[in-house]
């Protein structure tokens, strides 16, 4: 009788104990994902929205992996793209501004999708609101790689056009 109890008591513990480690790996994944996301929302705002050098050097790693067609590799990339946004060529017009709508983390990677102003075919010199997407790997408190809905630009986003 005393060995059925102990093996029950066993399961018991072992079901325990993979119920909390579960519990604990979930809620680091959750953490994980949330902290990736603040990281790429703050890295965005610093970017983009301000165009601030010390952003790039801050979120950017070094070896950043681009796969906009408009926008050079690397962190030197991303340095030539922020003078462009502050100061666009003649005849270039900049993407509407993105708003945020909602952000997704797996792990390693961030997908955010925005509000964005489209031009509207039907209605010339008008816009409606369309989604867009960016996703971004994140290592080691950096952003080391991005994705995006983005075509080809007639010119590329660089200060001299190429």
């Amino acid at each position: 009788m005393r060995m059925p109890m102990l093996f029950a008591g066993a399961v018991a513990l072992v079901a325990i104990t993979a119920g909390i480690t579960w519990f604990v790996a979930q809620s680091r994944m959750e953490s994980r994902a949330k902290a990736n996301i603040a990281l790429v929302l703050d890295m965005w705002d610093g970017v983009i929205n301000r165009a601030d050098r010390d952003a790039v050097m801050k979120y950017i790693a070094p070896d950043y992996r681009q796969h906009n067609p408009n926008v050079a590799q690397g962190r030197d990339g991303v340095l030539k793209l922020i003078s462009v946004i502050k100061n666009p060529p003649p005849g270039m017009v900049p993407p509407g501004r993105k708003t945020f709508n909602r952000a997704i983390a797996q792990g390693d990677y961030v997908v955010i999708i925005w509000d964005q102003p489209q031009p509207d075919p039907a209605k010339p010199g008008e816009t409606y609101v369309g989604q867009a997407f960016d996703m971004f790997h994140v290592q080691d408190g950096q952003v080391v790689e991005h994705w995006d809905d983005t075509r080809k630009a007639l010119r590329p986003w660089t200060p001299d056009g190429d």
